[in-house]
């Protein structure tokens, strides 16, 4: 028996099944409404940041070199100096005597060889007149040898004297500060007893240590900065140590300054940027437990994968600079969608 109101019921579900099982693509209604954004104008460039410092070129410790009493300090703690000032001079009455001797005794060695020449000269010339015993000739000959031995071990020795006499003014090996005063007037000093720290005044170094993570970003990278009271200045990689350190398991890298240099024993920040662009983490999705990027190509979105991307984190990746990145109702927008771009 016929019934309508069930045969408009049955109308109904095949109507409704027919409009569920049609393709995505062919329901004007099924369009998702997105905006999009150019690449060049999302791109970012991460900037990292790792603590620095300038370490000194030179920290020595100025000793002397010699056993003498302290005479005098010229510095102390504090003092700028340049290179060849002078320091400390040490009590050097006994060593003034020892060169003044050094000097008579190389002079009277110097007036015996001068007669030995003469005497061995005249005794060659006999030798050639056949005047003179071969024994005589030959005791002429050595005692010249062995006075142009002297002589040299008698100037060595005063060189020697005139060394220690040197040494009892300490200068400056270097442009620097005083930071230390070590010892007092009055004190006798052993061959490396230590009198100051100097501290060189500049340097151009600075120093960082890169962990694993970031050592790839940081040999890449672009813009480095070292930051010091609030100050930037601009920096340029020396290199890069490709060993780790066995203490803090991180590469050493060294920086130089490009122009204005901060002050020695500064320690701050070194900052760079990835020279290659990143995408923003919150336009980052994941789809069929991929990590990528949704774009609008020719109103159909299209899925990009980003083999490096971390989720919460911006990933470094390279497209056209117009490439439309869908920014807003991407969650809703999966590969191959209609889409309906607007602003």
């Amino acid at each position: 028996m016929w019934n309508p109101v069930l045969k408009k019921s049955n109308r109904l579900i095949f109507l409704s099944t027919l409009f569920l099982t049609l393709p995505h693509s062919l329901l004007a209604s099924d369009a998702i409404k997105v905006e999009t954004t150019s690449y060049k104008d999302m791109a970012i460039n991460i900037t990292h940041t790792l603590g620095g410092a300038v370490p000194a070129e030179n920290n020595s410790r100025i000793s002397a070199q010699i056993s003498a009493v302290i005479d005098q300090f010229h510095v102390d703690t504090g003092y700028e100096v340049k290179k060849g000032d002078l320091l400390v001079t040490l009590d050097c009455k006994e060593n003034h005597l020892k060169l003044k001797q050094a000097n008579a005794n190389l002079k009277a060695e110097k007036a015996q060889l001068t007669n030995a020449k003469s005497q061995y000269s005249q005794a060659k010339k006999l030798n050639k007149q056949g005047n003179i015993s071969k024994e005589i000739y030959n005791q002429r000959e050595a005692e010249e040898s062995r006075l142009k031995a002297t002589v040299e071990h008698r100037s060595a020795a005063r060189s020697l004297a005139q060394v220690n006499v040197d040494r009892c003014q300490i200068k400056a090996p270097f442009d620097g500060y005083i930071t230390k005063r070590v010892a007092s007037v009055g004190e006798l000093t052993q061959p490396g007893t230590v009198l100051l720290q100097l501290v060189s005044k500049t340097n151009n170094i600075v120093e960082v240590k890169i962990n694993n993570r970031l050592l790839n970003s940081f040999s890449k990278g672009k813009n480095y900065q070292f930051v010091f009271n609030d100050k930037s200045y601009a920096l340029k990689v020396e290199f890069i140590l490709p060993v780790l350190d066995k203490a803090t398991r991180n590469h050493i890298a060294r920086l130089n300054f490009v122009s204005e240099h901060a002050i020695t024993g500064s320690v701050g920040k070194v900052k760079w940027q990835d020279a290659i662009s990143s995408i923003p983490s919150s336009y980052i999705v994941l789809r069929d437990k991929k990590l990528g990027i949704l774009i609008a190509e020719s109103n159909t979105a299209k899925f990009i994968e980003i083999k490096n991307a971390r989720e919460g984190q911006p990933a470094s990746f390279t497209l056209d600079d117009n490439t439309q990145i869908i920014t807003k109702g991407r969650f809703n927008v999966r590969d191959g969608d209609t889409l309906l771009v607007g602003n």
